[in-house]
């Protein structure tokens, strides 16, 4: 069994990660839980994303081509147009999701708002 390297720092105290041969970011196979790989595994697939959007459109085109077949008791007559609640409700997530970038300006504090702080741990000796 071989230690694993010392932990370095830096000389501003953060920790420096050691090399390695792995690459980053990817997981064995052996790594992952079975349980997750039962659940989730199929989502690896190269042609999942393909089969997701087609099966929503063909959902989508299905959902439209009985729309104009069902009784409804609207009062407004927009309501009546094919694929009306669909238009309203994309274009009523659309406005929500739009309204968060000026609302996040309006709302969010500037990157100085806490001023600098000093991070140097107090066991680190710095270049101060």
């Amino acid at each position: 069994m071989t230690l694993p390297p010392p932990i370095e720092r830096d000389t501003s105290g953060r920790f420096v990660k050691p090399e390695t041969d792995e690459p980053v970011g990817e997981m064995a196979d052996d790594d992952m839980h079975p349980m997750a790989r039962l659940l989730f595994g199929w989502v690896e697939a190269k042609r999942t994303p393909m089969i997701l959007l087609f099966s929503v459109l063909l959902l989508s085109a299905i959902l439209i081509m009985v729309d104009p077949l069902l009784h409804r008791h609207d009062e407004a007559e927009i309501a009546h147009i094919t694929g009306f609640y669909g238009i309203w409700g994309f274009g009523s997530f659309a406005l929500a999701v739009l309204s968060g970038w000026p609302l996040g300006k309006l709302l969010r504090r500037s990157e100085d708002y806490y001023g600098e702080a000093e991070t140097t741990p107090q066991d680190v000796e710095g270049d101060q």
